[in-house]
């Protein structure tokens, strides 16, 4: 008995929480998990029927924007942090648990893309090798740009100014450190071409 009257406890609880997340951002969420971090100062809009696992961080600082379109999944304790650029997550987009976006030179990922578990993109990063300027300082934001359909693969790393064409596979624990000339099959750290798509 104990067990049941938990589970309907946990079953309301989770219904008051995606309503008051409905009203909101003014959208109807398929779920929105329990424990998220929701700091927002810039813009945001999502679709319809999105999904945020529990545990979830999404942060939008001022001057940042970020877009979620239908039908998209966010895992549990994925962390996506939009500062000083944008994200933007496009339609029946998966990004799956643990996760990190680092947005500050704006992230594009097309429809249809998987990411695998514990994946990284960082759209900025540090230069070295100025005398006069230190690498705290040295930082660029060039973005990062997924087209559609792509799969990246678990643990996979996409660095700053990074474009993957559609219809490509990042293996898993694949770095991907330079932009992607044609659409295939990826792998290693960095990536190189294996198979044609």
């Amino acid at each position: 008995m104990f067990f049941k009257l938990l589970k309907l406890m946990n079953w309301f609880t989770a219904q008051c929480r995606q309503q008051f997340y409905n009203v909101t951002f003014g959208t109807k969420f398929r779920y929105f998990g329990k424990g998220c971090t929701v700091d927002i100062s810039g813009k945001v809009k999502i679709g319809s029927n999105v999904y945020i696992g529990d545990y979830v961080s999404l942060i939008v600082e001022n001057g940042a924007v970020l877009e979620i379109a239908d039908n998209s999944f966010i895992g549990e304790n994925c962390y996506i942090k939009c500062f000083g650029g944008k994200v933007v997550i496009g339609k029946d987009v998966s990004i799956n648990s643990k996760s990190y976006i680092n947005g500050c030179g704006g992230v594009t990922i097309g429809d249809n893309t998987r990411i695998g578990t514990q994946s990284m993109i960082i759209a900025s990063n540090h230069k070295f090798g100025e005398p006069d300027v230190l690498v705290k300082d040295a930082i660029t934001k060039l973005g990062v740009n997924l087209g559609e359909n792509i799969w990246l693969g678990a643990r996979v790393t996409v660095l700053d100014g990074v474009t993957i064409p559609s219809n490509s596979v990042i293996g898993a624990c694949s770095l991907v450190s330079k932009p992607l000339d044609d659409a295939g099959v990826y792998v290693g750290s960095p990536v190189k071409k294996i198979k044609d798509l």
